[in-house]
């Protein structure tokens, strides 16, 4: 059931290292990083400016270490007095909006009824604008929809909202269960199967339009496997007697296609305009000429172009910075026309910041760290934005993009103000190839000169960047733990596909299905060019002389998860690994994954396309590994379940761990939302390294008993491992 009312919920209450003088000089002494720290760092994932510029509504990603949960907060903040309030927690919180000519939001929140449409009033009271009655689990638990989500399990009526530019007309998207009768399955149906850990919940989503009268249309129901339906709630797009809306379909396994939808006001009948290739963008960037923005070219600098209909191509220059990043900011186009600011990611020294775009030219905005998540004005005139670095905890800033100045605003965080920064260095490294790649150093605590560190080399990706000890990059790997233990942490980026037309090519045939390399050629250009390249890293560091080339580790999860396990099945100088959350490349995972390995291996693993496979799965070539290898997983996926019984059949030593969901019917997610877990892997990748790096047993460990299993396996290590040399990445000729 759809329903719609006004229910007022009531109100819920730099770059180096520093060292602070001591507490006998008057001041706070040093404070050191904890594990606990780690979890608790506050992720902004909205905000949205009143439509006078006076007031802000944002909501915070926070973990509760008391009720070992994570919640979502939105507070309101004042301006003018830099005054916080909390407005309310929930168990999720999306898309904050402002409400024009009002200082008021609009919000999905689940406040216990299921995930439903809220708005935030002048007092900030919370009232109820729509609910959908008849709402559904979603997430990793028995009797839920599964969805690329990273939240607890929990229950969604409305999955996304959009009013028309004068707030007469309300768009909105429901989710709805339905029910199947059982019957026979056969073919894809079957496949999908395959391993399922969890029972599968059927749903629907609605794509409805609510009138200025309140009456409520059906416009369009969608399977839950429509990702623009989805995700992006039919990314509507209004005109001025209707709307154009998007949905997905499906062509084969070859090429996903989009088709265009147009309903007139008034009208219950929508009408077919067209399909199109690929998904059309969600967030078009429009230039001060009316067209859409986008960067061209490849290499360190890219040409920032506006693309009309009607006019040619107009280029503004070529900038070391490129826009489309998803985790960028988004973009802003002022009420005139005449400017348009967008959030871009720089190529050399990796951050995201903004550029002011005016028929003038461009302006890049930039500060020491990043501005991640922002909003402005009607006028663009100033705006707010998150700003963070390695070293610099989250903290809000009012940004004015005529002048280009960035001012404090609050921090948002005592808790990590008051941590005393480790020294953290970005760099620029070029492999064997020729091929840039970057990163930043982690120095140890009371790094001293001429001494030899052990390392970790930690991936992901092209996540590495100035955020502060982002989740999304380093997972639960404590990478300022092992900084004050005494680690040179490394993170590196993958060499970028943006400076090399073989290497866009290579994954471009990777994400479609096809191309014109060989699966050996992709293997090459997509995994082992990684692997050169952080075996070059490690030795261009090793050349300096900080770094023990004997004692280096390697962690990842999902993308890193990959290339930690190609990199000890393919190199000598990793001395041991943590691999998180990934199967990806072992043959049991084909089935899932059908167009990518078709490229990647030829297609499944049989006949000829065997070699393929033998070349790079993991598992296959876990007889070449010396390395101990543990796997922490929020899922038993088949593959990493393999690999780990190859690298036990082999006599490497090896330890795979399940991390549990809240209850035996549910999972932990892909980025651990438990902080119990969090807290746990943590603790595990500190005793991992510390024991098969430096010889030591972590006497905090709380299953020390783990120590003396380890140790046998050590002991049971096969003769080709005890007789292995040292590697000398140092001179770029690591043990293939």
């Amino acid at each position: 059931m759809i329903r719609t009312g006004t229910t007022v919920w009531s109100l819920f209450a730099g770059m180096s290292l520093i060292a602070l003088p001591s507490a006998a000089g008057g001041m706070e002494p040093n404070r050191y990083w904890s594990a606990e720290d780690i979890v608790t760092v506050p992720k902004v994932i909205s905000l949205a400016l009143s439509s006078d510029g006076k007031d802000l509504a944002y909501i915070e990603k926070v973990a509760d270490l008391r009720e070992n949960r994570t919640l979502y907060i939105v507070y309101h903040l004042d301006l003018a007095t830099r005054v916080r309030k909390e407005i309310v927690r929930a168990a999720s919180a999306d898309h904050l909006k402002a409400i024009a000519g009002a200082r008021e939001w609009n919000v999905l929140l689940d406040l216990g009824q299921g995930q439903q449409l809220y708005r935030i009033d002048a007092r900030l009271n919370v009232g109820l604008v729509v609910a959908n009655e008849d709402n559904v689990q979603v997430g990793q638990t028995e009797g839920g929809l599964f969805a690329v989500t990273n939240n607890a399990p929990h229950r969604v009526g409305v999955l996304g909202y959009d009013w028309s530019p004068d707030r007469k007309w309300l768009w909105y998207t429901a989710l709805k269960p339905t029910i199947d009768r059982p019957q026979l399955k056969r073919d894809d149906d079957v496949i999908a199967q395959k391993h399922r850990r969890r029972a599968p919940v059927s749903a629907m989503v609605e794509l409805r339009l609510r009138s200025p009268t309140g009456e409520d249309i059906l416009v369009a129901t969608r399977p839950t496997k429509d990702r623009l339906a989805f995700y992006f709630a039919g990314t509507v797009k209004w005109t001025k007697d209707g709307l154009r809306y998007y949905v997905e379909t499906t062509s084969g396994t070859q090429s996903d296609e989009s088709e265009a939808f147009e309903l007139k006001f008034g009208s219950t009948a929508s009408m077919s305009v067209g399909k199109q290739q690929g998904l059309p963008s969600v967030d078009f960037v429009r230039g001060p000429r009316g067209g859409l923005l986008a960067s061209s070219g490849l290499g360190t600098a890219f040409e920032l172009v506006e693309t009309q209909a009607s006019a040619p191509q107009h280029s503004y220059g070529k900038y070391p910075f490129y826009v489309g990043d998803p985790r960028a900011a988004a973009s802003w186009r002022s009420t005139d026309g005449q400017r348009t600011v967008l959030g871009m990611r720089t190529t050399k020294h990796p951050r995201y910041g903004l550029a002011l775009v005016t028929l003038r030219g461009v302006r890049p905005i930039l500060t020491n760290g990043s501005l991640t998540r922002c909003d402005f004005r009607a006028d663009v005139d100033w705006g707010v934005c998150v700003e963070e670095s390695m070293t610099q905890s989250p903290r809000l800033v009012r940004v004015k993009p005529g002048t280009g100045t960035v001012d404090n605003i609050i921090e948002l965080s005592a808790r990590h103000q008051a941590v005393t920064p480790l020294r953290t260095t970005a760099h620029t490294w070029t492999n064997r190839h020729g091929l840039n790649t970057t990163g930043f150093i982690v120095w140890p605590r009371g790094f001293e000169r001429g001494q030899k560190y052990p390392a970790i080399v930690v991936t992901h990706g092209s996540d590495a960047d100035e955020r502060f000890a982002e989740q999304d990059f380093q997972w639960d790997y404590p990478v300022q733990l092992w900084a004050e233990r005494g680690y040179m942490v490394v993170l590196v980026n993958e060499p970028s596909p943006r400076q090399d037309p073989a290497l866009m090519a290579a994954y471009a045939q990777w994400r479609a299905g096809r191309g014109e390399l060989t699966p050996e050629e992709l293997q090459r250009h997509v995994w082992l060019n990684v692997i050169d390249t952080l075996e070059d890293v490690v030795g261009q560091m090793a050349k300096e002389g900080a770094l023990d080339v004997t004692r280096v580790g390697i962690a990842g999860y999902s993308r890193g998860s990959q290339i930690a396990n190609v990199a000890v099945t393919q190199s000598g100088l990793f001395k041991a690994a943590s691999s998180g959350d990934g199967s990806f490349l072992e043959p049991a995972a084909y089935h899932e994954a059908i167009r990518s390995y078709t490229a990647i291996f030829g297609g499944p693993p049989v006949g000829e396309n065997l070699p393929n496979y033998r070349r790079l799965s993991p598992s296959l070539r876990a007889d070449r590994v010396c390395a101990p290898v543990l796997h922490q997983m929020a899922a038993p996926f088949a593959g990493a379940i393999d690999f780990h019984l190859a690298l036990r059949s082999a006599r490497v030593p090896a330890q795979i761990g399940l991390y549990p969901g809240e209850t035996a019917a549910t999972d932990e997610t892909h980025l651990f939302h438990i902080p119990s877990n969090r807290l746990q892997a943590m603790r595990e990748n500190l005793a991992w390294f510390d024991f098969w790096l430096r010889g030591e047993r972590d006497r905090d460990f709380e299953f020390p008993d783990d120590f003396d299993r380890w140790a046998r396996m050590a002991e049971d290590l096969p003769e080709r491992c005890r007789l292995q040399p040292l590697s000398n990445a140092a001179d770029a000729s690591v043990i293939k």
